[in-house]
């Protein structure tokens, strides 16, 4: 029995077989510039994302509903995207332990407000518009998450 497997067809690969077609280099080049083009407006998203999730922690008071966690939910998952397009490694990093937590604690019910709070904070320290902790600093910083996440011992979603 054979299988067969469909390649997409990518714009990338259909200019660089065309004749007179652009280089891989200068491919990347042009969409590395792209990137830089519309970090600006990414930013801006970004700390909308962030000061809504601080809303959020604020209106939580001692604790979160269902709902409120999976706007935490989508809020951090949006500044995952993001931090990861424009390469901003350890608010990606930060974000996305914030993922895993909301979802651990939608999956069991429950509405703890200090790990979602701590990691709000930190995603505050690492926006990009913000004043970005020195490498060690970071380390440390996302070293103390991932012992917030081991505590709560949630499984990483994909």
């Amino acid at each position: 029995m054979s299988v067969k497997v469909h390649f997409p067809t990518l714009p990338l690969q259909v200019a660089v077989a065309r004749a007179g077609g652009i280089t891989r280099e200068n491919a990347v080049e042009a969409a590395l510039e792209n990137l830089r083009e519309i970090s600006g407006e990414g930013n801006i998203s970004i700390e909308s994302a962030i000061a809504a999730l601080e809303s959020l922690v604020k209106a939580a008071g001692t604790g979160f509903t269902g709902e409120q966690l999976r706007v935490v939910l989508d809020q951090a998952d949006q500044i995952v995207n993001m931090a990861g397009t424009f390469g901003y490694e350890a608010l990606d990093r930060a974000s996305r332990s914030l993922c895993d937590i909301a979802d651990g604690l939608l999956r069991e019910g429950r509405g703890d407000l200090a790990p979602v709070a701590v990691h709000v904070r930190a995603m505050r320290l690492f926006s990009p518009m913000g004043t970005m902790p020195l490498p060690d600093e970071c380390q440390r910083i996302l070293a103390e998450l991932s012992k917030v996440t081991a505590y709560y011992n949630f499984t990483p979603l994909g």
